[in-house]
């Protein structure tokens, strides 16, 4: 492939660079659109020339659409970004990456986009795109139901999941375990119902919050709504998730000092569906079960994993030690540098 790229760069010169300047640029405009020349030269660092001859060619093309409150994508504009993915991470090397992070971790397949999303909170929606297209290709058809976590990340995919998946699918999205006491904006439930909303598809909430003592548990579980909401928990078939920080999710969940200092004493690096685990994958302590834990993914048609910034890398690394089910991660520099570099 780069002796390839040398001599197309002969007889064009900067071709490699100009593709991945116009690729950069369909990425932005998909983020952020409607979106006017001057904010995408501002947002990619180029000249408002440079951007307004890219755009004349794009538009010239059909990638792109010039509208009276800014530029959008088309939709030859979105198919172009997903058949372009694969040529663009051998030019920029994720391809190597990913090849490098697969057999590391023993995943199904992954994914790496550019940037840290601990420097660059924006790198998590660009996470949540790359979700958007692996979904279009891996969901099965037909009915399936979606288990999800909550937490900034999957708020970031939720945004970011698009109509096209309900395509030859009808999908209910449903929250992977209980509440917890956070934001209500990136809660399973909110997040749910707008991965449903996106996808023109069906929710059901699940009122339970995480760490009801065991006797209200037992008690809510009566309620038919819960109980409903349970059994179709049960039989999800698709799995989203992210990957914690252990100290983090300690915090999110508000556990007690008592617990935190367990946590600290067994050398807990992650969290994932409850389960809290240490550098080994070896499960340290775990949140009574309100849905889904790490066990269920086995049965999964699908799992996503979605996780990304150098300060998950431990908590990433640790979690495909347990090992759970052949899961596609999607991920970004930031994680897989920290990781590939050991």
């Amino acid at each position: 492939m780069d002796l390839e790229w040398k001599w197309v760069n002969a007889v064009v010169p900067k071709m490699t660079q100009k593709l991945l300047r116009r690729y950069s640029l369909l990425l932005m405009i998909r983020q952020t659109q409607p979106v006017g020349r001057r904010s995408l030269a501002e947002r990619l660092a180029l000249t408002e020339r440079t951007v307004r001859t890219d755009l004349d060619s794009l538009l010239d093309t059909g990638l792109v659409s010039m509208q009276t409150n800014g530029v959008w994508l088309t939709d030859d504009g979105q198919t172009a970004i997903l058949n372009l993915q694969p040529l663009v991470a051998d030019l920029t090397g994720l391809r190597k990456k990913e090849t490098q992070l697969k057999t590391r971790l023993g995943l199904k397949d992954c994914l790496i986009v550019s940037g840290d999303s601990d420097d660059r909170p924006d790198v998590k929606r660009t996470m949540g795109e790359a979700a958007n297209d692996l979904l279009r290709q891996q969901l099965p058809t037909g009915e399936s139901v979606v288990a999800v976590m909550g937490g900034t990340t999957m708020a970031a995919v939720a945004e970011t999941l698009s109509a096209t998946l309900a395509d030859n699918r009808q999908l209910t999205f449903v929250p992977a375990r209980g509440g917890m006491g956070e934001s209500p904006k990136i809660q399973a439930n909110t997040v749910c119902a707008r991965m449903a909303e996106a996808t023109n598809g069906h929710f059901q909430a699940l009122y339970l919050p995480e760490l009801s003592s065991k006797l209200a548990s037992t008690s809510l579980r009566q309620e038919p709504a819960i109980a409903q909401t349970l059994d179709l928990i049960d039989h999800a078939n698709v799995a989203i998730h992210c990957v914690g920080d252990a100290m983090a999710m300690a915090k999110r969940r508000q556990m007690s000092a008592e617990v935190t200092a367990t946590l600290v004493n067994r050398h807990a690096v992650g969290e994932a569906f409850g389960d809290f685990f240490d550098r080994n994958g070896q499960i340290v302590y775990r949140v009574p079960k309100l849905g889904l834990s790490i066990s269920d993914l086995d049965r999964m048609d699908l799992v996503v994993a979605v996780a990304g910034g150098h300060s998950k890398a431990a908590a990433v690394e640790a979690y495909f030690k347990i090992p759970p089910a052949k899961t596609f991660l999607i991920t970004d520099e930031g994680l897989a540098d920290m990781i590939l570099k050991k």
